[in-house]
């Protein structure tokens, strides 16, 4: 009976200490919170000095004064002045002097001459020459003639000018065209100059073999003077040179 006793005191011990142990736990813990919302509950009013800011801003300055000028605008008046009309000076000085402007006659030297009568009379001709009128002055030079204007060569058709021929020279046959039994008409464009000789050729057509043989024969042509007014004038036309194998 004393050992149950015994173990049921201990057993009851044993439940009832963890039961107090938290319940202290909890006061204390109560009591912790309690202290610390205690400060902030509690409200105080916090005083906030005043500054003064006139020692940190600077003074304004005072408004300036400003002058306004008014500008006048200057008119200008304009005064008609009539020519017939007659204006008194404002003044008219004691005594007025006439300048009389007297002409100067050129100073012409002469030479000292051998003898003094040729020498004097000499000086008397000149001394009446100034005195009287001026010697005339020379007619001026002739202007210069301008050069004839260059006249463009005049294209003559091929009878026309044809007809102008007074000296031809037939063309040597080529011995290779003549092998190659090469025949044909060479056509050549002929500047003539104003006395009626060959002045320049250009190749219009032909064969190769014949055109040197052409240009030889038609340089030596000659022609009569074409007159253009009364002028004689440089003419282009066309001239024909015909090879032909007999």
């Amino acid at each position: 009976m004393l050992e149950d006793s015994l173990f049921e005191s201990q057993g009851r011990r044993r439940t009832r200490k963890p039961v107090t142990v938290f319940i202290s736990v909890i006061i204390h813990i109560g009591i912790v919170v309690v202290l610390a919302l205690i400060p902030l509950v509690q409200t105080q009013a916090i005083t906030i000095p005043v500054v003064d800011m006139s020692l940190w801003a600077p003074k304004p300055e005072p408004p300036q004064s400003i002058e306004v000028t008014a500008v006048t605008p200057r008119v200008r008046t304009q005064i008609e002045i009539d020519p017939n009309d007659v204006i008194a000076p404002p003044s008219i000085p004691p005594e007025i002097a006439y300048v009389i402007k007297e002409p100067v006659a050129p100073s012409v030297s002469l030479p000292q001459s051998a003898g003094n009568g040729v020498g004097s009379i000499l000086r008397d001709l000149v001394s009446r020459q100034a005195e009287g009128e001026a010697p005339p002055l020379p007619p001026p030079p002739p202007p210069p003639v301008s050069p004839q204007e260059k006249v463009e060569p005049i294209r003559i058709s091929v009878g026309v000018q044809q007809a102008n021929l007074i000296h031809q020279v037939l063309p040597v046959y080529p011995p290779l065209a003549r092998q190659a039994r090469v025949q044909g008409v060479v056509f050549l464009e002929a500047l003539i100059s104003k006395e009626g000789t060959i002045e320049s050729l250009r190749v219009i057509n032909g064969h190769p073999l014949l055109i040197q043989a052409a240009f030889d024969a038609v340089h030596q042509w000659r022609y009569r003077p074409t007159l253009l007014n009364g002028e004689p004038v440089e003419v282009v036309t066309t001239v024909t040179v015909n090879f032909t194998l007999q």
